[in-house]
């Protein structure tokens, strides 16, 4: 048996105070994470730029106290070598993580213009 009340149910919705605050913790978290993810694509760009610098360091030191080309030894040539590919490697990926940081930027852009229109605007969501 269905219980009917004879009043009727009124629309409710949230405080607009407390729906821009949870849009705005929201947010923070996307920003979070995403300053996160640029924190660590940054250093880990730093560190192997140091590595990078150090591999030239290490073949061009071995190129200068080495003879000359042909008269090289052939373990002289390998660290040569072996240095030479890994600044490649260095290289490519360090263009990886510039890109990377470039997209994680314009994101943090992106958020931090939303943001500041939802303070303006006086609304939560995006």
């Amino acid at each position: 048996m269905a219980v009917f009340s004879l009043r009727p149910r009124a629309f409710r919705i949230r405080n607009p105070g407390r729906d821009a605050e949870t849009d705005q913790v929201r947010l923070e978290t996307v920003r979070n994470a995403i300053a996160m993810a640029l924190g660590d694509a940054r250093r880990e760009r730093d560190g192997l730029q140091q590595r990078l610098d150090l591999y030239h360091a290490q073949a061009a030191t071995m190129i200068d106290t080495s003879g000359d080309y042909g008269t090289r030894a052939a373990a002289d040539e390998t660290v040569i070598r072996s240095a030479e590919q890994n600044a490649a490697n260095a290289r490519r990926r360090l263009q990886v993580l510039d890109v990377q940081i470039g997209k994680f930027a314009e994101l943090m852009t992106e958020l931090d213009g939303e943001v500041a229109t939802s303070a303006v605007t006086g609304n939560g969501a995006a």
